[in-house]
């Protein structure tokens, strides 16, 4: 389902943990590590101390160790490589010496402005990414900050499925992460529909996912007018996704969607959360709803998002 997955690291112990997840993701044969350096300020550069080779060389070297890090997790079958980005600005130092600009080469991609959300969008679409893999918060965030603001940009503009990754931080004093957070992460997932064309294209790619063994089918109504279509309708997809190795539950739920999906998926201790990127009412220009965008700001598990794929 999954064939090249793309893997945003910021080096922070929360992305490392973050890629021990990779061996849950069945079917994957090649993985792009990417680390995006925002080198658009020389000023700043030059009052720390810092130059664009340092920076690169510094780069380079812990994309290496985290591939092979990777590559002793993951069984053997896998691709691995790694990718640097670098965001630059105008060549002027703090002093009013021009820098010298570092040139683009095996690995290495210059990018002229924009934020690191603007260029991992870029780096899934130049190496045709299936997914982009990556945890919710980045570097120097705590626990309470549910989604970090380079997760934010890519959800709400990228055009590559997504999954996002939370993890339970324990208190500096503890034991650090909990042992094995992606375990089995898709033995029982919670696929909403709101029975848009988004939504059945979550559905198409729920039955695609290997390793399913229960899946809750959720919708969630405005009213109780709305009960027995959505019944009728629901089961339409139980018979759609269900297979001999592979337990379906309906849950038809009136209220909010956020909080009633929410709600379940804490209750039923879900493994994982898929859904449509986007709602009934959405326009293809819109790159995420508003109840995706919520549910993946405040869920406790993972989140995958399933994008319209292109006509």
């Amino acid at each position: 389902m999954f064939k090249r997955v793309l893997v945003p690291t910021d080096f922070s112990s929360y992305a490392h943990k973050m890629q021990e997840c990779l061996a849950a993701i069945a079917g994957v044969e090649e993985i792009v590590l990417l680390n995006v350096l925002d080198a658009s300020n020389p000023m700043n550069l030059e009052k720390r101390g810092w130059s664009y080779e340092s920076m690169i060389d510094e780069a380079q070297t812990r994309l290496a160790e985290q591939a092979d890090h990777l590559a002793n997790q993951l069984e053997t079958g896998h691709t691995i490589k790694t990718r640097l980005m670098v965001i630059v600005g105008p060549m002027s130092g703090a002093d009013g010496v021009n820098l010298k600009r570092i040139m683009p080469g095996p690995g290495l991609e210059l990018i002229d402005g924009g934020s690191v959300g603007d260029a991992i969008i870029k780096a899934a679409v130049e190496v045709e990414a299936s997914l982009v893999c990556m945890g919710a918060q980045g570097k120097g965030l705590v626990e309470g900050i549910l989604l970090g603001s380079v997760s934010t940009e890519v959800l709400r503009k990228g055009e590559t499925d997504l999954l996002i990754i939370r993890h339970k931080i324990m208190d500096e004093n503890r034991a650090g992460y909990r042992d094995n957070p992606c375990r089995d992460i898709f033995s029982k997932v919670m696929l909403t529909t709101d029975f848009s064309e988004a939504g059945q294209e979550a559905v198409s790619a729920a039955k695609e996912m290997p390793g399913v063994k229960e899946v809750l089918l959720v919708n969630v109504i405005g009213s109780d007018e709305e009960f027995t279509e959505s019944g009728k309708r629901i089961n339409q997809l139980d018979e759609e996704i269900a297979n001999s190795e592979r337990k379906v539950t309906m849950h038809v739920l009136k209220g909010r969607p956020v909080d009633e999906i929410l709600a379940l998926a804490k209750k039923q201790k879900v493994s994982l959360i898929a859904m449509g990127s986007q709602g009934k009412s959405w326009s293809q220009q819109i790159r995420v709803g508003s109840t995706t965008f919520d549910v993946a700001r405040r869920a406790e598990c993972p989140v995958l998002v399933i994008r319209p794929k292109k006509r």
